[in-house]
C-alpha cells in the first residue's frame, strides 16, 4: 500500500513539474509539424494520472471508492493546473487543454472499469 501511494505522490510531483514549468508553448517543438501535439500530451498525461490515481488508492478497500478518488483527484489536478497556468507569464489557461485532460481521464477510468469487470467475470465463471 505504501508503494502505490509513493508512486501516486511521485507522479503527481512530476505532473505538476511538467505542467507548471516556465516553458512557453512556442519553445516546445511539435513532432512532425503536428500543430496540436500538446493536446495529445495532455491526454496522455491525464490518462496515466487516471490509472495511477485508481491504482494508487489502495488505502480504499472498495473499487467504487477508488474510482471516485481517481475522478476527484484527477479533476482537481486538471482544473487546478490549468487555472495555475493563467498566473504564469509564459503559460496560458486553455479550455482545450482541459478537455484533453478530461478525455484522457475518461479513457483511463473506462479501462479500469473494463479490467475490473473482466477480472470479476473470470472469477465468477470459473468451473
Amino acid at each position: 500500500m505504501k508503494r502505490s501511494l509513493a508512486i501516486l505522490t511521485l507522479w503527481t510531483m512530476a505532473l505538476l513539474g511538467l505542467l507548471l514549468a516556465p516553458i512557453g508553448e512556442t519553445q516546445i517543438p511539435s513532432p512532425l509539424g503536428f500543430k496540436h501535439f500538446d493536446k495529445v500530451a495532455h491526454f496522455g498525461l491525464f490518462f496515466i494520472t487516471g490509472l495511477i490515481s485508481v491504482l494508487g488508492a489502495r488505502f480504499l478497500s472498495q473499487f467504487r471508492s477508488r474510482m471516485l478518488f481517481g475522478i476527484i483527484f484527477s479533476l482537481v489536478l486538471a482544473v487546478g493546473t490549468e487555472f495555475a497556468q493563467s498566473f504564469l507569464p509564459v503559460r496560458n489557461m486553455s479550455f482545450y487543454d482541459l478537455l484533453a485532460d478530461i478525455a484522457g481521464l475518461v479513457v483511463a477510468l473506462a479501462l479500469c472499469i473494463f479490467i475490473y469487470r473482466q477480472a470479476y467475470l473470470s472469477t465468477f465463471f470459473k468451473l
